[in-house]
């Protein structure tokens, strides 16, 4: 994209304006929950960025993301492929963005403007920081759904909070605030409601004398330190088990409980 260029799919915004590309996760009406289009947006914008200094990613409206779209999840259920050719699309693809993100040549803002469930929690892991406003919250919904864990929440979010307050966290189901994930290190700044476009612009310019390159560097280094598999192999192990546990009839049975509670 050039310095002043503008796309949307339908599903997700991105432009870039003075070296900056932002990303905005356009489905409103439904959380902005993660489907196919819209995942394939992401990825196209940050494949087409060209030369810019910082990526920031946002959601539209009153959320960050829902995650996974639960009733296209559901939709699928009662055919076993078509499910797991669904699933395995849109768990590839949040796979593909979330590395992507983590190779930008850039500093990535994730500005959390509202709740982040499930596998969206990985566009914000994949941040180099992380500012979130006052009213939202994360929640896995993992134990609650029947779905494995994605998106990061096993392969990244112990690199922040630590492997036994994420297995924990899992478990349990447990929703946290905003100051309660400021105060486990999990985000870097918490902004009050109203104020998010001006804390961005704020993080934007303290950025601008510096190398834009040395955040690409850092994670390198950072990365190499991790026993264990790469991330690639961490994310893809998430996928593994999250198509083996989405075509269990206790899957469908919690996903119609689910929506059921919704309506």
């Amino acid at each position: 994209m050039s310095a002043a260029a503008a796309a949307s799919t339908g599903t997700v915004r991105a432009e870039t304006r003075s070296g900056v590309l932002r990303l905005v996760l356009d489905r409103p009406h439904r959380g902005n929950a993660l489907v196919p289009d819209l995942l394939d947006g992401c990825l196209d914008a940050l494949d087409t960025a060209g030369d810019i200094r910082a990526v920031v990613v946002t959601g539209a409206g009153r959320a960050f993301s829902a995650g996974g779209d639960v009733g296209e999840f559901r939709a699928r259920a009662d055919d076993r492929e078509a499910l797991l050719a669904y699933s395995e699309r849109v768990v590839g693809t949040l796979n593909r963005v979330i590395l992507r993100l983590r190779d930008m040549p850039c500093p990535v803002i994730a500005a959390v403007n509202g709740p982040v469930t499930g596998g969206s929690v990985g566009l914000m892991l994949a941040a180099d920081m992380i500012l979130m406003d006052a009213t939202a919250f994360i929640q896995p919904y993992y134990a609650r759904m029947g779905f494995a864990p994605d998106g990061g929440w096993t392969a990244l979010m112990p690199e922040r909070i630590g492997r036994a307050r994420t297995a924990r966290w899992l478990a349990f189901d447990e929703r946290l605030d905003a100051r309660g994930a400021l105060a486990i290190g999990l985000v870097d700044r918490v902004v009050e409601t109203g104020g998010m476009d001006a804390e961005i612009d704020r993080q934007l310019a303290a950025l601008e004398p510096l190398d834009p390159g040395l955040a690409l560097t850092s994670r390198h280094l950072l990365d190499a330190q991790i026993a264990g598999p790469d991330l690639a192999g961490r994310l893809d192990q998430e996928k593994s088990e999250f198509l083996d546990r989405i075509a269990r009839e206790d899957t469908r049975a919690r996903m119609n409980a689910f929506l059921a509670g919704a309506k």
